[in-house]
């Protein structure tokens, strides 16, 4: 279990070494956004939320099996997943990798990540989706709870400043 979650990780841990300011501010914005959004989930054991240096790590706590039904997506029930979308910053900053380390079968896992990331094109956000990886080796000490994970890593583009008017479109940027 331990060792798939790597896959997940890497990508994070590889980022994480990155001393940009703007990345620094746009995480902690990231983390805050997270905390106050996710404060409901996370109080009644559903989730957690792990800041990093270059973003955040969310797990989904328990068993659910994360339905796409037309509650979930017309937010008529609370569903923990639209609280993580409604946390993220400009879609165009942020990567996103789902990987599931619970006891389910691996089956179920499999569904689950689906039905996580089906959530998350359906809200707009396939193109922030990375595919999965081959697992590395985690670091030692790093501990990250048995669930459903959602690495939100923040891409931040540097550009070169460009003066006077120019008809380019402008590259989003941390801050």
């Amino acid at each position: 279990m331990v060792k798939s979650y790597a896959a997940f990780l890497a990508p994070l841990l590889l980022a994480a070494c990155s001393s940009d300011h703007g990345l620094q501010r746009s995480a902690r914005l990231l983390n805050d956004r997270l905390q106050a959004t996710m404060a409901p989930d996370v109080a009644a054991g559903n989730a957690t939320v792990q800041p990093l240096s270059n973003g955040a790590l969310v797990t989904l706590l328990g068993s659910s099996q994360f339905l796409n039904t037309v509650d979930a997506r017309a937010d008529r029930i609370r569903d923990v997943r639209a609280s993580v979308v409604q946390s993220l910053l400009d879609p165009s900053l942020v990567r996103i990798a789902v990987a599931d380390t619970s006891a389910l079968p691996a089956y179920q896992r499999e569904t689950r990540v689906r039905n996580v990331n089906q959530f998350f094109q359906d809200s707009g956000l396939g193109l922030t989706l990375l595919p999965p990886t081959p697992p590395p080796v985690l670091p030692q000490g790093a501990t990250v709870p048995p669930g459903l994970g959602i690495a939100i890593m923040l891409d931040c583009p540097t550009h070169p400043q460009r003066g006077g008017w120019s008809y380019e479109p402008t590259l989003p940027s941390c801050y």
